[in-house]
């Protein structure tokens, strides 16, 4: 997997999809859409501390639905996640 977390566009279509999003999502704020798989990927990568605290910036879910889901976070915590992985 790359340095960054895993970019996706929601599809419908067969799959239906579940959003998730952070807690800075208001209309005009920048941001993307990420598969709920590498964004808890990314999570786990962290330590447990650090992972609490970034995963309650995002509407919660069982990240067993992961692969259902796509989270959508803004720009400034899509950076502050790869930065913490990369610190870890």
């Amino acid at each position: 997997m790359s340095a960054t977390i895993l970019r996706v566009r929601p599809v419908r279509g067969e799959q239906s999809y579940r959003e998730r999003e952070c807690v800075h999502r208001a209309p005009g704020t920048e941001g993307e859409f990420y598969s709920g798989a590498s964004y808890v990927q990314s999570l786990m990568r962290l330590r447990a501390a650090t992972a609490a605290d970034f995963a309650n910036r995002v509407t919660s879910f069982f990240w067993s639905d992961a692969h259902q889901i796509v989270v959508w976070l803004c720009r400034d915590c899509a950076s502050r996640l790869d930065s913490l992985r990369r610190a870890d």
